[in-house]
């Protein structure tokens, strides 16, 4: 079986993994020049850690991340109103959880594979579909063919629009700055998570020594995240950082402009077509989502295990990707729903509903139903490969 994927990130990655392992060769076709260090951090969850594990990683990525054992919440005066200990959860959950960078998970996937089975510099330009077969085309005018394609090509997918046209992404009303911090001002195995009015933001301990990933994320229009060079993002960041605790402040005050991720951040509503015949999408190609949840990579791991114990299980190659697609659809669309509206009580600006959120956040009921949405979310079943 000749398995094709357009993608060398976290979801295209996992997958060609999780196929090598039960003994199927994908190649794998990234954009890049190369499998450079881009990014920032980013959580992988108990849910995504059983993933990692049954490809045989999960013991590299522990060792490149940190993990998160305890969750404090800020109020927008900077003070801790809930303190989330993470223990009870993750043997729930039968996994831990660690804040790594991007970077470096994607060099643990990318070494686990045969060196010849990833190419970079290839765009795919195309994608047609013959009776038996499917053809990619490059933008330097290459070709390949197989059996299947996976489009794990990201939010602006090329795959996805070649399937379905051109469709619009969904603006969530605010934009990130996101960075790596030169500095380990927060315990090892602690998380900081703050919100005040119309903005959230977070502080995570990281796998490299020395270094703090954190984000902030404002209400704004669309243009101001990434396109207004005039606007002072150095000055706007230091009004956010005066209500922190001083180490916390410290750590967006020093972190200079040009080391400043920032990004609009948008979704898609879920979609009830993932593919057609001999191709299918996964990751952020067909169900990317705001990052209030941190369950994007985590999707995108999932994703790959389900596909690949399906392409293995089935006798014939449509049916498996649809019997993946089946399986995906209501727990990618439920993380994908529940992201969205977290993401508006985060970003609440009316100060009567930032003053409830703030009361309710300090409730022992609010920690409960904050454990239970946890467990729900950390506790799914994957396939064994």
């Amino acid at each position: 079986m000749s398995v094709l994927i357009v993608g060398g990130g976290i979801g295209g990655l996992t997958t060609a993994v999780a196929l090598h392992q039960v003994g199927i060769t994908a190649h794998v076709y990234e954009r890049a020049p190369e499998l450079r260090e881009v990014g920032a951090g980013f959580t992988i969850w108990s849910n995504a850690m059983k993933g990692l594990r049954e490809i045989g990683l999960e013991k590299q990525a522990l060792a490149r991340g940190a993990e998160l054992k305890r969750f404090h919440t800020l109020s927008p005066k900077g003070n801790v109103i809930d303190t989330e200990e993470m223990e009870s959860i993750y043997r729930t959950a039968d996994a831990t959880s660690i804040c790594i960078h991007r970077a470096d998970l994607q060099q643990i996937l990318a070494d686990a594979l045969p060196s010849e089975q990833i190419q970079t510099g290839k765009e795919c330009v195309g994608v047609e579909q013959q009776a038996e077969s499917v053809t990619l085309s490059f933008s330097d005018g290459t070709r390949a063919e197989g059996e299947i394609v996976i489009g794990a090509d990201g939010i602006n997918s090329a795959v996805r629009a070649s399937l379905f046209g051109t469709e619009t992404l969904r603006y969530a009303g605010y934009y990130c700055y996101r960075a790596i911090a030169k500095t380990n001002e927060l315990p090892a195995d602690e998380a900081i998570f703050g919100m005040a009015k119309g903005v959230q933001l977070g502080f995570f301990p990281f796998g490299r020594e020395s270094q703090t990933y954190w984000f902030v994320c404002p209400n704004a229009p669309i243009v101001r995240g990434t396109n207004e060079s005039r606007f002072d993002h150095k000055t706007f960041l230091s009004s956010i950082a005066n209500p922190l605790p001083s180490h916390l402040g410290h750590i967006i005050r020093n972190t200079p402009t040009e080391d400043l991720i920032i990004g609009n951040v948008f979704d898609r509503p879920p979609r009830s077509t993932w593919g057609l015949g001999r191709v299918t999408l996964l990751g952020d190609a067909i169900h990317p989502t705001t990052p209030n949840l941190g369950q994007g990579a985590c999707m995108a791991i999932e994703d790959g295990i389900v596909l690949a114990d399906s392409i293995r299980r089935a006798d014939n190659h449509i049916t498996a990707l649809r019997q993946y697609e089946q399986k995906r659809k209501r727990r990618t669309a439920m993380i994908t729903r529940q992201s969205w509206r977290i993401g508006k009580i985060y970003q609440y600006e009316n100060p009567l509903l930032v003053h409830l959120r703030t009361l309710t956040f300090r409730l022992p009921i609010a920690g409960w139903i904050g454990r239970k949405t946890q467990q729900r979310l950390l506790s799914s079943t994957l396939p064994k490969l």
